[in-house]
């Protein structure tokens, strides 16, 4: 487990993250130098409707002009974003004070983007520089001083521990071995193991180098652009198709913003009896899972992904079966398709 935050509405709180290979990089975050990387979950862990508020939204600006891409506009008739974790691939932990600091230095540069009009990629060209996170974190450290401490103590500086209960490490020099949310590790000679300090208590000797990261380095081509839609692209698609398996899978009805994309059309309503029927016989008859929708979706096949469901269920006795027939007996009539690209 590695400590990060979930995000959902205008809620930021600490929590433990499991990393998997779902898990893909914010583009800012990675471009001053911090491995940040999200995953979308599933479902909203409760009532959701109170939200008015879609902070992560901000967070997922695009480097080139400061603006959430569209597949991040959440809000109005599209409702909330769903809940989000985030967290470091380098596993260093990032807490919410990270997420202040790291916002507000985001808010800035958003601004001067605004102000330029149409100079923004110079701007952040300019400013979204590993160097000018560092300078604004310690800028903040009186306010938020337990926040990025990698940044403040880089791995391998020298520092001095002062005013400590443990008198014998007082004015002795050790070296910053790692890091916990609200604290440093201090590599003392003589001892084994580091010992954990609040930064107030420790003092700069030598600082060491920080760390460059592959994300600070890279170009935002064309083709990096590219891949990026192609990430948030898929997880849209797997907590669309999650929740709509869920929802019939619990013979509830689906998000209305989703059904679209399942041929449940916005002009004709005679066939979506019908048409619910199939998908919740393929669930709970066939097995059909979500993996197998969210490949469709992103190839665009749902519609030949669906028609061949229907002739599977037709030809059992399951009692969605007379739904499929019924649709093939029309001819798939009244039935409407929309792409999720």
């Amino acid at each position: 487990m590695v400590l990060g935050v979930r995000v959902h509405g205008d809620k930021v709180v600490d929590v433990d993250v499991a990393l998997d290979d779902n898990f893909r990089s914010v583009p800012v975050p990675s471009m001053l130098g911090v491995p940040l990387v999200y995953k979308i979950m599933s479902g909203t862990g409760g009532d959701d409707s109170h939200i008015r508020s879609n902070i992560i939204v901000r967070f997922m600006s695009d480097p080139m002009d400061g603006l959430a891409p569209p597949e991040w506009q959440y809000g109005g008739q599209r409702g909330p974003a769903p809940p989000v974790v985030l967290a470091r691939k380098d596993k260093v932990p990032f807490s919410v004070q990270d997420w202040s600091v790291l916002e507000e230095f985001m808010g800035d540069w958003r601004d001067q983007c605004c102000e330029a009009e149409e100079n923004r990629s110079a701007v952040s060209e300019q400013i979204l520089q590993p160097g000018s996170l560092r300078d604004f974190v310690r800028e903040q450290r009186e306010f938020r001083p337990t926040s990025f401490l990698d940044l403040q103590f880089p791995l391998g500086s020298i520092v001095i521990a002062e005013g400590l209960s443990i008198q014998e490490l007082n004015g002795k020099e050790g070296e910053v071995a790692q890091f916990g949310r609200e604290r440093v590790g201090v590599r003392f000679p003589g001892r084994d193991e580091p010992v954990a300090l609040k930064p107030e208590r420790l003092r700069m000797v030598r600082a060491a180098e920080p760390r460059e990261h592959p994300e600070s380095k890279r170009q935002d081509t064309g083709e990096s652009k590219q891949a990026r839609k192609t990430e948030l692209d898929r997880q849209e698609a797997t907590v669309i198709c999650e929740r709509f398996v869920s929802c019939l899978g619990e013979d509830t009805f689906p998000e209305w913003g989703d059904v679209h994309l399942f041929g449940v059309g916005s002009h004709y309503h005679s066939r979506s009896q019908d048409v619910l029927g199939v998908w919740q016989g393929a669930v709970k008859h066939l097995d059909v899972k979500a993996p197998e929708l969210i490949e469709a979706l992103l190839k665009s096949e749902m519609k030949e992904f669906f028609e061949a469901t229907v002739h599977r269920l037709a030809e059992g006795r399951t009692p969605n079966s007379p739904y499929a027939r019924k649709l093939i007996e029309n001819k798939f009539a009244a039935v409407e398709w929309d792409d999720l690209l």
